[in-house]
């Protein structure tokens, strides 16, 4: 490009010689590209351009001049042939900013690739760092991740509805003399909500049931739902396949329909989409399949419930004469703008008027003895429940592994960064600067880390399915959870974060001055602050150690507090069954009685079989529904409210079956089929009415009816809800109800116990399935488990957390012990110079060995005494699953100080003993 001088090239308008300068701009002027490379401002390079383009310009002019013409002229010839500066300053400046953002571009990505191969070089020469570092963090990264997964599904995400945070649960508040707690809704309640809120745009009731159902010729049990017509309004599901449930279905009265559940029509019928407008008997009615959900859409899963294969409409007649019967679950929509507390305090003003709108369920006596209220409360947290305080623990526990894992390879790093302090110091003596340096053990770090995510990612995947596999029934969507792309992102960001504190590790020490140089001089050893560093990092593993093994010891201790608790009944050798009769089929007393009749019978004839019974509700299974009692001539009468009692049915043989302890003779078959069948009183339900009196021979009576039951025995104490649950006040009914006497309906679903000899107690399922086909192969046999496993499962939330919490616990202990052996390996491998000169001046070997075991038990000892204090706060969050046992139990934190402190001197007898046989002889000669 000419810059000035010679012959003017003629030419078109237009600049040609600015077209030439912009198209070279990529090859030309080196100094001016460095120069634009290390002065990037927008108005440097912008005046740059302008210098440039007056250099041009200049020598256009005095090109001219030299030819002969004036100043002036030569100025109006060079402005006519080369157009607009403007244009082409800006060209030019486009060109610029391109050249050097890829120039820096390059030059970013060369670096980089530098940096990687020097780090993967360094990484593969030091196997055995690279080895432990990537397995420790991929441990703690595997085990947050896996956690957090299952806390995301659970917790963060559990409602897979439009607008979930509008969604709410309405039921009915009691807190009276017998009974605390939450109920359902009545259909009376349902209605007048409905009628009168200010505050839902839409409001919806379900129950759920399992039915018996046949399809293609097989009988079997189903989860089923029976739902308004406005329940898939309030949650936003509709059918994939047909159609959902309308409020002509919903009326009392008509054709039956069904709607089948995605997950269930794929299963069952094979995604048939033919099923539409068949017919399938369930509970022995035909009724017309109208549509299929769509995939992931169902009803909420309330306590833990599954998902129903069936949605069936409920038929509720609002004209119905009200009764008070809370059996129904109530979820809401709030209007737009709408709070909790708002539809909360709207419908409690509502109920407050039931004793004058529905007087024959709601008396202001029942009102007044009961606090009787409407309860309000977000779809999430009755969803969730107490689950997340649950997990919420978890998740700190690993997360504190996290931590230690981090400490644990920070320590790593510190040691193999003593062997590189010489080479940083020559690097910045020779003029490295600290991005240069940053840039050099960053990337070493951050592809460490990586691996360690990627692995841990790895992990986390196969302890998902662990987790789910081993999780009790009650938490929600365990179906649903997946390591999903919100896993993996959270598992990359922990990798990056911890990468880059390693990275920085290096920089923080990176001074270079006359300590640095000596230390690394033959013969002296790290400075104490170094030593303090590494030394506090094991600190904090051996306490953050105590605190995860004092979680775990507490619930440990706890689980066989519990375990020792007697469930009231003997679970060795009981299996339970679920039985349901068809109701077209069983639709009175006297052939659902003849049919367990016969049921038991042929069951007991079986070989090995030692009992059978049956009942409505089993115990540690569920609990069951209360009624209001009163007994005739009691020595205690009531006072206030009249006691809301829980109640099964059971057939004759049952406790027997359950090895339930008698007092008294219970009634046998012939008393149920006579109708003068009595009934069995818990312990405490004597004691209640009759107390010091034989209950035996007493009368008692529960719902409408106005004659008397006989009480024919007295049982001991029985868990209900679970073990932790002290036993309730109880009443067996037998499934006839005794002339005049009155009950709640036909015991069509019951659960059938059976006492067998066998080691195996469910190798007998399949004979007593069969000897159920040859009665009537059109009812189902469904659910066969074990009473101790029924026993297991009430001990399963407790049981999962002490487990998860000892994992943690053991992944602390063994980190904390590889910390400690490690710290003060290196220490004893440092200090081979001393210990030789110690040695040669007379020191004993067990005074070098002890002096060695002495520096680790104190490190342990310090976190020890500071992970007291820390646990004695942490362990005060499981309060609510503790059985028995104080948060702070001092046993527990005894057994865990004493047992850390004796791993530190453990971990330290090797280091020890290779120092008492440091030969002082060839230490001096080196």
């Amino acid at each position: 490009m000419s810059t000035g001088g010679g012959r003017a090239r003629e030419g078109p308008r237009g600049g040609d010689d600015f077209h030439r300068l912009t198209r070279n701009r990529g090859t030309s002027w080196p100094k001016l590209r460095r120069a634009f490379r290390l002065l990037v401002s927008p108005d440097r390079i912008r005046d740059d351009i302008d210098a440039e383009l007056r250099f041009h310009i200049e020598g256009r002019i005095e090109d001219l001049m030299a030819r002969g013409l004036a100043r002036a002229e030569a100025e109006r010839e060079v402005d006519a042939r080369f157009g607009s500066i403007d244009v082409y300053r800006e060209e030019t400046r486009a060109i610029d900013e391109r050249t050097i953002h890829e120039e820096r571009r390059m030059e970013l990505l060369d670096t980089i690739a530098r940096e990687t191969r020097q780090a993967l070089r360094a990484l593969a020469r030091s196997r055995g760092f690279t080895f432990i570092a990537i397995l420790t963090l991929a441990l703690g990264i595997g085990a947050t991740t896996a956690v957090y997964t299952l806390l995301d599904r659970v917790v963060l995400d559990p409602l897979p509805y439009p607008h979930a945070d509008r969604l709410v649960q309405v039921g009915s508040l009691v807190s009276g003399k017998t009974v605390t707690g939450e109920w359902g809704v009545s259909a009376a309640g349902y209605f007048y909500y409905l009628d009168h809120n200010r505050t839902f745009d839409a409001l919806g009731v379900f129950m759920r049931r399992d039915l018996s159902m046949v399809a293609g010729g097989r009988a079997e049990r189903v989860r089923a739902a029976g739902v308004s017509a406005s329940i898939g309004k309030v949650l936003g599901v509709h059918a994939s396949l047909g159609r959902s449930i309308n409020a002509d279905d919903d009326r009392p009265g008509v054709a039956p329909v069904v709607v089948l559940s995605h997950a269930y029509w794929v299963s069952r019928f094979g995604g048939d989409p033919e099923i539409v407008g068949q017919s399938i008997s369930i509970e022995g009615r035909p009724m017309e399949v109208v549509g299929v959900l769509a995939p992931g859409e169902n009803l909420p899963a309330i306590g833990a419930a599954p998902d129903p294969d069936l949605w069936l409409p409920l038929g509720l007649d609002p004209a119905a004469t009200p009764i008070n019967d809370h059996g129904y679950r109530a979820i809401g929509r709030l209007r737009d703008g709408t709070t909790v507390e708002a539809a909360r305090a709207d419908l409690a003003s509502l109920t407050a008027r039931f004793p004058e709108e529905l007087p024959t369920a709601y008396s202001p006596g029942f009102m007044r003895d009961y606090h009787f209220t409407a309860n309000v409360t977000p779809l999430r947290d009755a969803v969730v429940g107490d689950t997340s305080r649950t997990l919420w623990m978890i998740l700190g526990a690993v997360a504190l592994v996290l931590v230690i894992a981090c400490a644990n390879v920070a320590n790593l790093f510190l040691v193999r960064l003593e062997g590189r302090r010489r080479e940083m110091a020559v690097r910045t003596a020779l003029g490295a600067d600290r991005t240069h340096l940053a840039w050099h053990y960053l990337t070493e770090s951050v592809i460490l880390a990586v691996a360690a995510g990627a692995l841990g990612v790895a992990l986390s995947w196969g302890a998902i399915r662990l987790l789910i596999t081993m999780a009790p029934a009650s938490i929600p969507r365990l179906a649903e959870i997946h390591l999903g792309w919100k896993s993996i992102i959270f598992a990359a960001i922990i990798s990056l974060g911890t990468g880059v504190i390693f990275g920085l590790l290096p920089l923080w020490q990176s001074g270079v001055d006359v300590d640095t140089l000596r230390e690394n001089a033959r013969g002296m050893t790290a400075s104490r602050g170094r030593h303090a560093v590494r030394g506090t990092l094991v600190v904090a593993q051996v306490a953050l150690a105590v605190v995860l093994l004092a979680a775990a010891g507490v619930m440990l201790r706890s689980f066989e507090r519990l375990r020792s608790v007697r469930p009231g009944f003997d679970a060795t050798g009981v299996i339970a069954l679920d039985v349901s009769l068809p109701y077209a089929r069983y639709s009175d007393y006297a052939s659902t009685s003849a049919f367990y009749r016969e049921l038991q019978a042929r069951v007991a004839a079986l070989p090995g079989v030692e009992a059978v019974g049956a009942t409505h509700a089993l115990p540690l299974d569920g609990g069951g529904p209360c009624t209001v009692l009163f007994a005739k001539g009691a020595t205690a009468p009531n006072k206030g409210a009249a006691p809301c009692i829980r109640y099964t049915y059971v057939t004759p043989g049952y406790f027997q079956t359950m090895g339930i302890t008698l007092h008294g003779t219970p009634s046998a078959w012939n008393d149920v089929d006579g109708k003068h069948a009595g009934v069995v009183v818990s312990g405490s339900l004597a004691d209640r009415f009759w107390p010091g009196e034989d209950p035996v021979g007493k009368e008692i009576k529960g719902g409408s009816g106005e004659a008397y039951f006989q009480v024919a025995a007295a049982t001991g104490d029985v868990r209900i809800e679970d073990l932790r649950t002290p036993a309730p006040e109880i009443i067996y009914f037998p499934i006839v109800p005794a002339q005049g006497t009155a009950l709640w309906g036909i015991a069509s679903s019951m659960t059938l116990v059976v006492r067998v000899k066998s080691a195996d107690p469910l190798a007998l399922v399949p004979s007593i399935r069969r000897t159920l086909a040859a009665i009537d192969p059109n009812v189902p046999l469904a659910n066969a488990r074990s009473m101790s496993d029924v026993v297991a499962k009430s001990m399963a939330r407790l049981s999962f957390t002490m487990l998860l919490l000892g994992v943690a616990g053991a992944m602390a202990l063994v980190l904390s012990g590889v910390g400690l052996y490690g710290v003060i390996s290196y220490i004893v491998g440092e200090r081979r110079g001393e210990i030789g000169v110690r040695m040669a001046l007379g020191a004993r070997a067990g005074d070098v060995g002890g002096m060695v075991m002495l520096q680790s038990v104190r490190l342990a000892a310090i976190g020890v005494a500071i992970g007291l204090v820390f646990a004695a706060a942490a362990t005060r969050v499981l309060r609510s699953l503790l059985f028995e046992v104080s948060p702070t139990d001092p046993l527990t934190l005894a057994a865990v100080a004493v047992f850390l402190v004796l791993l530190a001197a453990l971990a330290s007898y090797a280091p020890a003993r290779r120092a008492a046989r440091v030969d002082p002889i060839e230490v001096l000669r080196a």
